[in-house]
């Protein structure tokens, strides 16, 4: 018969010590499977998220190609008007300041478009800042959780062997079983929700890098073939 007032650990307790530690074990497992599910859950939001501002950022993109192109066809068809009108005027000075007017003009649609294009493809990109935002701050809560999770169960452990027999309580207040791939530090990896500081986007900037590179400029705008007076007019200056 065992000594109880001395604390001597029978079969039974024994046996019963030995089942908890395996159900705190459990649910310790459990804890760390959940926190995995719910840390995959925010990496396949976050590729979601992205997804959906890059098809964003194409569609804006295409949105204002074909505004752009209205305005040019807007802006031939008032070249094309002013032109009948003038009759021999185009055989001086006059094509010059046609042609400087509609530069201007053409520079200063390019900028508006430009512009607002640069505002819409900064808010899709500033929407989908924001949910990773979002998202970083959420797996920061639930590492945290878990973390406490874990180490309710090691208390709740600790005290069931205290209550199963003094003699069986931990020395230690480490993990569950002093096994460390059960520890709650395992639970918080600051590598999966660093801290995401918010950076101002770059300019939009042409598909072609090197569009402008000499070997990727094609002739001369506007070149017009002949030797008559009108081409000649013209083509001086285009070359202005």
């Amino acid at each position: 018969m065992a000594d109880y007032d001395s604390g001597e650990i029978t079969d039974r307790e024994q046996k019963a010590s030995e089942n908890q530690t395996a159900i705190s074990r459990q649910n310790v497992r459990d804890v760390q499977n959940q926190l995995s599910r719910q840390l995959a859950n925010y990496d396949f939001a976050d590729a979601q998220n992205r997804a959906l501002a890059d098809a964003q950022l194409k569609q804006n993109s295409r949105k204002t190609s074909a505004d752009r192109f209205e305005a040019q066809r807007d802006l031939q068809n008032s070249a094309l008007g002013l032109l009948g009108s003038m009759g021999t005027a185009m055989n001086g000075s006059t094509v010059g300041n046609l042609m400087r007017m509609l530069e201007s003009r053409n520079d200063k649609e390019n900028n508006t478009y430009w512009a607002q294009h640069q505002v819409n493809q900064d808010q899709v990109e500033n929407a989908y800042q924001d949910s990773l935002n979002q998202n970083r701050v959420a797996r920061r809560d639930v590492m945290q959780s878990a973390e406490k999770s874990i180490r309710d169960i090691g208390g709740d452990w600790r005290a069931n062997m205290n209550n199963i027999n003094p003699n069986l309580f931990p020395d230690e207040t480490g993990p569950v079983d002093n096994d460390e791939e059960l520890s709650s530090d395992k639970a918080w990896d600051e590598s999966k929700a660093a801290q995401n500081m918010a950076r101002i986007s770059g300019y939009v900037q042409p598909d072609n890098p090197y569009a402008m590179a000499p070997q990727y400029q094609s002739a001369t705008r506007n070149r017009v073939g002949g030797n008559d007076y009108f081409s000649q007019i013209m083509n001086r200056f285009n070359r202005r």
